[in-house]
C-alpha cells in the first residue's frame, strides 16, 4: 500500500547554486551527495529533514547545458511543503531577503520559483517538525521549519483518466492539497531547468514495490525501469498522460554508508558503483571545470 510520498526529482543547472538555496535559504539538509546511476557523469543531489526520511526529499539532477523548460501540457507543476501554521509571514520576510523568482502569497500559500523556476507553494499546516528531525546546520527555527512534502499538481490533457488512474490503480484519494489541472496549450512539453522529471510514492519495502511490478504488469502498464538503486529499490512507469511515476521503498535508506550525523558530506556511491569511483570523481571535476 502506498503511504504517501518518497520523494520527487527535477533538474538544475547548477549543483552549486541548487545547494545554496535549499540548504540556505529554505533549511534543507544535503543528505545524500550522490550520482545518476543512469548517467554516472551527473550529480544527484537530495535534499530533506535532518535523518533524510522519505517524504521530505527534494532530489536533483544536476544538467549544466539545460535548456528552459517550457511547461505546455502533460506535466507536473508547483509542489507544495508544509510549513507550521503561523509561520508564512517569516517565510515570506526570508524569501524576500533572499530575492527568489515569483513571490506571490494567496490563501492558497506562499508561491515561489528557485532559480531553476522549479516551482513551490508553502502551506500552512497543524504540525511542527520534530526535534530529531528538524535540520541543525540553519539559522531558521524549529517552529518555522519545512516539515514534508504535501502533495503536487498534475498538468495533463485527460484529468479524468488520471483521476481514475490515482483512485483505482495507485489506489490514493485525493491529499487535499494536490490538483489534477487540464492543460490549456496544444504545444509540446519541453523538459529544462526546474522540471520536474517524476513523483515518487513510498511503500515498505523491496518485496512491495515487487508487487506493484506485478500489478502494473498485469494492467498492461508500460515499466520504464525496475533496479535496486541501494538506498531504495524503484520502479518506474508512466500513467494515462505519460508523467512518469515512480514506487520507491523507504528501506534499507541513506544511512547504509554514512552515518546519520554525516549525510551528504561526501560523494556516495552504492557498491555497485564503488569500483568506478575513480572515474566518476574524475568526470565530475571535468564537468566543474
Amino acid at each position: 500500500m502506498i503511504t504517501g510520498i518518497h520523494h520527487v526529482s527535477a533538474f538544475t543547472k547548477s549543483a552549486e547554486q541548487n545547494r545554496a538555496f535549499y540548504t540556505g535559504v529554505l533549511g534543507l539538509r544535503l543528505v545524500k551527495n550522490t550520482v545518476n546511476q543512469n548517467n554516472t557523469r551527473m550529480r544527484h543531489l537530495f535534499y530533506g529533514d535532518y535523518q533524510g526520511n522519505p517524504g521530505t526529499l527534494l532530489t536533483f539532477f544536476e544538467i549544466k547545458r539545460l535548456g528552459r523548460a517550457r511547461r505546455e501540457h502533460d506535466y507536473y507543476g508547483t509542489t507544495y511543503l508544509g510549513v507550521p501554521r503561523g509561520s508564512l509571514d517569516y517565510w515570506e520576510t526570508r524569501l524576500e531577503k533572499a530575492d527568489v523568482l515569483g513571490l506571490e502569497r494567496s490563501d492558497a500559500g506562499l508561491y515561489f520559483q528557485d532559480q531553476d523556476t522549479f516551482q513551490i507553494l508553502l502551506v500552512e499546516v497543524d504540525e511542527m517538525i520534530s526535534a530529531e528531525n528538524a535540520t541543525k546546520h540553519t539559522d531558521i527555527p524549529i517552529e518555522k521549519q519545512i516539515i514534508r512534502i504535501l502533495g503536487m499538481d498534475w498538468h495533463v490533457t485527460d484529468p479524468e483518466k488520471s483521476t481514475q488512474f490515482q483512485q483505482e490503480f495507485l489506489e490514493i484519494e485525493s491529499d487535499g492539497f494536490s490538483k489534477v489541472i487540464p492543460s490549456v496549450s496544444d504545444e509540446k512539453t519541453r523538459m529544462g531547468r526546474g522540471s520536474l522529471d517524476h513523483l515518487a510514492y513510498r511503500v515498505g519495502t523491496k518485496e512491495e514495490v515487487e508487487q506493484w511490478r506485478q500489478k502494473a504488469l498485469d494492467a498492461g502498464l508500460e515499466i520504464v525501469e525496475f533496479a535496486d538503486r541501494a538506498y531504495f529499490t524503484s520502479l518506474y512507469f508512466r500513467e494515462p498522460n505519460g508523467l512518469l511515476i515512480e514506487i520507491a521503498s523507504d528501506t534499507p535508506g541513506f544511512a547504509i554508508d554514512e552515518t546519520t550525523e554525516t549525510l551528504g558530506e561526501t560523494l556516495a556511491l552504492p557498491p555497485f558503483l564503488e569500483d568506478k569511483r575513480a572515474e566518476i570523481e574524475f568526470n565530475l571535476k571535468e564537468n566543474d571545470k
